[in-house]
């Protein structure tokens, strides 16, 4: 006789309990769609540029992480779903009643966080009173020191570390040492810590690798000191000798059936810095899936942007080119010749053929350092000044930035001449001008074909009443000039077609032409 007014009791309380949810689910979908939708999209995958729900870790795990991105607001870099957003989230606490938070993240944790749970008042409640001093926006490191996300579930199962006391500088026989110590990792990482040793030992783990569906997998294997790594009971990749991580990683695809592989690493520490990195990515996997405590380091794509000439007209590239001075230019002329000009040292500095420059480095994500040229055949010219006065060190005073001990300091230098710009005609080609006391200097590149062959014709120019020396290269092998024609070491030769023929010193290994005031040299480059 009990039973049926408990069970209509029952059916009542489930009933209200879930008017309920329904209430706040509507209230949650409504303070989304009034406050959050702007940035975050209706279907949660983020709008002009701000992060997404859908895919995020964020929303998931303990509720009280995103209470604090409500309250306080959230400023700074911060990773979603494998990218990084540079944000400003403004702060909707004092706006927001705990009712109303608890709604709307109920509604993304149900919508968006695959059901991760609702949120309640009570919680809200607790986390502003907690938080009632807090008068700035978290940072993503903040919360996740706090409330770190959940270890993802590891495709390791039945994980196993073996423990041998040694010193071995090769891999030693397992199968004949005692182990001091055998543990089960039920998180599925890789971790030499564990240990709780620092110096001379070795770890084996034994695992069977969950794959989960059949594909390629992409194994990525290093460690410091070394290791192997076997899959299907094969070794697919050796790291030897003692070193550290970085340069001798392995990466080693293999084909599995869905289901237990059986898996181990074999691993020796010999010193200080115990590190194993294990990784594996799978068929449908975008990014490598770290099965130890170190993680991959993902480098990032490098980006190709080639420099080239186009239709006829040379290219040019203002950035820093590596094996030359700071503020050199480089031109890249439409026979597959190309220069660099050194604007510091008044010098053509680097000569090669072939491809121009890639400004991948540069133009993305403000690549600092030198660039290389992107061609073959380079040969380094000189790095010194390229323009003298005859019979004198100079007469122009410059600064130039020294290292003295652990200072910079700028320290006066006497050159011949300072650089004064450059004119390009309309089909890119460079006049380089400079000038010193007494005299002007101009240094004209056209491109041209000489018997067959790709050249660079270069005149000189002086005026004034100065005898000016230029430097065409320095700490070359030089061979003639023969028949008005001079090899530098690489294969380039220069030719004198008309005015001052070049001139080789053997004991600098340099090779000039002498232009006394309103001479003039033309001169041709090409490689043999």
């Amino acid at each position: 006789m009990d039973g049926p007014p408990l069970m209509r009791t029952s059916s009542l309380l489930a009933l209200l309990a879930s008017l309920v949810f329904v209430t706040a689910a509507e209230d949650g979908a409504q303070v989304y769609n009034s406050l959050c939708v702007a940035c975050h999209g209706p279907d949660g995958k983020g709008l002009n540029g701000l992060p997404p729900l859908v895919g995020s870790d964020w929303p998931k795990g303990t509720a009280a992480r995103s209470i604090k991105i409500v309250l306080n607001g959230l400023e700074g870099p911060i990773d979603v779903a494998g990218k990084t957003y540079n944000i400003a989230m403004p702060p909707q606490g004092a706006v927001l009643s705990d009712e109303k938070i608890a709604a709307a993240l109920t509604y993304v944790r149900a919508t968006f966080a695959n059901g991760a749970g609702a949120v309640t008042p009570d919680e809200v409640k607790a986390v502003r009173a907690a938080t009632a001093k807090r008068v700035t926006p978290w940072t993503a490191e903040e919360l996740l020191k706090a409330h770190p996300f959940p270890p993802s579930k590891s495709p390791l199962k039945h994980l196993v570390a073996t423990v041998y006391e040694g010193k071995w500088k090769e891999m030693p026989d397992f199968s004949t040492l005692k182990p001091v110590l055998m543990e089960d990792f039920n998180i599925g990482i890789l971790d030499p810590a564990q240990s709780g040793r620092k110096e001379y030992y070795a770890v084996v783990w034994t695992a069977q690798f969950d794959a989960s569906e059949e594909g390629k997998y992409l194994f990525t294997f290093d460690c410091d000191d070394f290791g192997s790594l076997y899959v299907g009971g094969e070794r697919i990749a050796e790291v030897k000798g003692i070193g550290p991580l970085g340069k001798r990683t392995k990466e080693v695809p293999v084909m599995l059936k869905k289901g237990l592989t059986p898996l181990r690493v074999e691993y020796v520490q010999y010193g200080t810095n115990a590190a194993v990195m294990l990784a594996v990515k799978g068929p449908k996997d975008k990014t490598p899936r770290a099965l130890s405590n170190t993680k991959l380091k993902v480098v990032k794509e490098k980006v190709s942007i080639p420099i080239q000439p186009k239709d006829g007209v040379a290219a040019i590239y203002r950035n820093f080119i590596d094996n030359t001075s700071p503020r050199a230019i480089g031109i890249g002329f439409p026979n597959g010749l190309n220069i660099a000009y050194s604007a510091d040292n008044l010098a053509a500095e680097l000569f090669w053929n072939g491809k121009f420059m890639d400004g991948g480095h540069h133009w993305t994500d403000r690549g600092a350092g030198n660039e290389p040229p992107a061609g073959t055949n380079i040969v380094k010219l000189s790095d010194g000044q390229g323009v003298l006065l005859e019979g004198s060190a100079g007469s122009v005073v410059r600064y130039v930035r020294e290292k003295q001990g652990s200072e910079w300091v700028f320290s006066p230098v006497n050159v011949a001449a300072e650089f004064r710009g450059y004119d390009l005609d309309k089909a890119g080609n460079p006049s380089f001008r400079s000038a010193g006391e007494g005299f002007a200097l101009t240094d004209g590149w056209v491109p041209e074909e000489v018997s067959g062959k790709a050249t660079l014709t270069r005149t000189l120019k002086v005026t004034g009443d100065k005898t000016v020396v230029i430097v065409l290269a320095r700490g070359l092998a030089v061979s003639g000039p023969t028949d008005g024609v001079a090899e530098l070491a690489g294969g380039l030769l220069v030719r004198a077609i008309s005015g001052p023929a070049p001139k080789a010193n053997a004991n600098d290994k340099s090779l000039t032409v002498t232009l006394k005031p309103g001479e003039t040299a033309v001169l041709g480059y090409s490689y043999r």
